[in-house]
């Protein structure tokens, strides 16, 4: 579509200086350039959004995808990634009120609107709306939607609302049986086979998830516990020291009073040995 409009803008202003004169072909230049600008500008604003949030600057990021929504002219994507920023930032009834615009949308292409409805899953967890939060991803679920997402956050949700223990198990091996290289999908399993006092197959998952994923607040802070629970002290030091260049956000679910209750337990369990 992008090149059709170059193709008829240059048309137009070759149409113009031949037939209608020098000075009109001009200004159509210039209104064109101008329309360009105009047009580029929400796609501006993602790309300078985009280049903050690898930065690591969330509310950078989050200021250049607000510029970009303010304009009125961006893409059902855009939208859904504004959505998530703002939940990094910490602003879920926002972001639950741009995806209930998406969702609302008659016609919308029902990946895109499933989509919507997976990052407004996360949004009502954010919220403390934890059963609505499971029967719209369970939903989902049910529908044929399911993604490494839905897995995640259907595992996730379930141990939150202390379901019974093997239909959280069996959720979480058919998550990892769909994709055993998400590490939210490893991390629950992991969770599940620990609290099942399975921790050989707990530190087998854990290892895996921690091969590719250093600075990932939950894997190192689960992978401590269950380090220690089978009596690696030094494994779990390390894991909680790793910590420290693991990046937070308001969707990081480990608190830093968890962390130092950890750390404790370890520096006890290390005297009890001495």
């Amino acid at each position: 579509m992008s090149f059709l409009y170059i193709v008829l803008g240059v048309l137009v202003v070759f149409l113009t200086f031949k037939f209608v004169g020098t000075a009109a072909g001009f200004i159509v230049v210039g209104l064109i350039t101008l329309y360009g600008i105009y047009r580029f500008i929400p796609a501006y604003y993602v790309l300078k959004g985009n280049k903050a949030y690898a930065a690591g600057d969330d509310e950078e990021s989050c200021r250049w995808y607000k510029k970009a929504y303010d304009t009125g002219r961006t893409k059902v994507e855009i939208k859904t990634s504004y959505a998530y920023i703002l939940m990094r930032t910490g602003n879920a009834d926002e972001a639950e009120r741009v995806l209930d615009t998406i969702i609302r949308v008659r016609g919308l292409d029902p990946k895109k609107k499933n989509l919507a409805k997976q990052q407004r899953c996360m949004v009502y967890y954010r919220q403390g709306r934890l059963e609505e939060a499971l029967e719209e991803v369970y939903e989902l679920y049910n529908n044929g939607y399911k993604t490494s997402n839905v897995y995640s956050m259907l595992g996730y949700f379930k141990q939150l609302n202390n379901d019974p223990i093997d239909e959280i198990l069996a959720i979480c091996e058919e998550a990892y049986d769909y994709d055993d290289e998400n590490r939210d999908i490893q991390d629950n399993l992991s969770i599940c086979y620990y609290k099942l006092g399975r921790y050989e197959d707990a530190e087998r998952v854990s290892d895996k998830l921690m091969e590719k994923n250093t600075q990932f607040v939950e894997g190192c802070y689960h992978g401590a516990q269950i380090a220690l629970k089978t009596g690696k002290t030094d494994k779990a030091r390390k894991y909680l020291e790793m910590l420290a260049d693991c990046k937070r956000s308001k969707m990081t679910t480990i608190t830093e009073e968890q962390i130092e209750k950890l750390k404790a337990e370890v520096n006890d369990n290390e005297n009890t040995a001495c």
